[in-house]
């Protein structure tokens, strides 16, 4: 494996490749991200083959797959079908630095999944264990609990304290 540039790890998922496209070693990745355009402004990609030993690999070009919801990703080192077809399964990760900042009040699914949640009158509803995506917002789930990740319910996202405070209203609970 390369070495990296320093010693931050890549530990967030942003990708996993699916295949081969066409014979001069792209790889067709289904984007794990709101921001596939950060695989064109990338230096360096994780890339974690199942069963064998991430490496460090830099992409070269990036363009969006016309009429799906994949990218087509070359890769340094990557110049033929066969190499790319061995890279199918891989699952692939950036560094927390390399993220797209968000909006004000707006986190990654990986900040929130583990977050202690209480209520503004100190009720421990336990961690977040699952996002939920519905049409209208994502709900949040504890072991008690579903919170439906809207201003009214969500008061307070502490991530450095590793905390949400949410109003508790009646039907939240399991």
């Amino acid at each position: 494996m390369d070495s990296a540039p320093d010693s931050e790890a890549y530990d967030v998922l942003i990708g996993m490749i699916v295949g081969a496209h066409a014979l001069r070693g792209e790889v067709r990745v289904a984007p794990e991200t709101d921001f596939p355009e950060r695989f064109a402004r990338l230096e360096m990609i994780s890339v974690a083959p199942k069963g064998a030993a991430a490496r460090l690999m830099k992409p070269v070009a990036a363009r969006a797959h016309t009429g799906k919801s994949l990218v087509l990703l070359r890769l340094e080192g990557v110049e033929d079908r066969d190499t790319a077809e061995a890279l199918r399964g891989a699952t692939m990760h950036v560094r927390e630095s390399d993220l797209t900042p968000l909006p004000e009040g707006r986190y990654y699914e990986f900040q929130v999944l583990g977050l202690t949640v209480v209520t503004e009158e100190g009720r421990d509803l336990g961690e977040i264990v699952d996002i939920i995506h519905t049409g209208a917002n994502d709900v949040y789930e504890t072991p008690v609990a579903m919170i439906p990740a809207i201003a009214q319910i969500v008061r307070e996202v502490d991530l450095e304290g590793g905390r949400m405070v949410v109003r508790w209203v009646e039907g939240l609970e399991k």
